[in-house]
């Protein structure tokens, strides 16, 4: 005997059977896509922030490693002042010798290698010439035009890096 296949049809009128997808559903995947995207981005913007500040960070490291290298290469000047210079002020050493030299040196370097519009360094020496703090101060941004002034910050983020040690 044989069976006989039945073949009905499911009576689904025309207008609920699903095509495809509806206008609504596109534009809420586009708008949670957008959303996504905008997260990335984000993430992505503060991340090479993160990136430029290590990296300024890192700069001041060295910098200030730098002048403690000159003033213990030349420790007389040490002892006779030669490297006195405080908050970025006019005063980079004593001029016409190899302390002042080397300040004026490390103030250039300080303000092509750090961000801001005033990045300054100082070096204090204490009285037995022997304990050297070096402060190095920039904006955290390139664009800041503040400066600045003694431990006052007038405008805008600075950032501080300091350094003790004994020569």
């Amino acid at each position: 005997m044989r069976m006989k296949s039945i073949n009905r049809k499911r009576s689904i009128p025309c207008e609920a059977r699903q095509r495809g997808m509806t206008l609504v559903e596109v534009l809420v995947t586009v708008v949670l896509i957008s959303v996504g995207l905008l997260g990335v981005a984000a993430l992505q913007l503060t991340s090479l922030r993160a990136n430029q500040e290590a990296y300024a960070s890192s700069q001041a490291s060295v910098l200030a490693a730098d002048i403690l290298d000159r003033m213990r290469a030349n420790q007389q000047g040490v002892r006779t002042g030669q490297y006195a210079a405080l908050n970025g002020k006019s005063e980079t050493g004593t001029k016409g010798t190899n302390g002042g030299d080397d300040m004026r040196a490390w103030q250039d370097s300080i303000q092509a290698m750090l961000p801001g519009a005033a990045p300054v360094g100082s070096v204090e020496v204490n009285d037995t010439g022997r304990i050297v703090t070096v402060t190095i101060t920039w904006g955290e941004r390139a664009n800041e035009t503040s400066s600045v002034d003694d431990d006052k910050k007038t405008a805008g983020h600075f950032v501080t890096f300091r350094t003790r040690t004994e020569i």
